[in-house]
């Protein structure tokens, strides 16, 4: 049977993992530069299927990522 102090170490360990979680989904998903680089993964992946409703969704992330981190990232040409 565990300890009460091991017990209590699961307990910590397990909070610090949720508050990384949260902090990361929250706040690191937000950050411009991981988008850009989640966006520039994203172009990879289209130019290897040419999959048009990829392109288009792609498309929005990329209008919606301009316009909100005032950056300048081409949009595809789906055609």
């Amino acid at each position: 049977m565990p300890s009460r102090q091991t017990k209590w170490i699961l307990v910590i360990i397990v909070i610090g993992l949720a508050a990384i979680f949260v902090s990361y989904k929250t706040e690191l998903s937000n950050v411009c530069a991981i988008r850009q680089l989640n966006i520039a993964g994203d172009e990879k992946k289209y130019e290897q299927t040419k999959d048009p409703q990829f392109c288009d969704a792609l498309n929005s992330r990329i209008s919606q990522f301009n316009s909100e981190c005032k950056s300048n990232v081409e949009e595809l040409d789906c055609g």
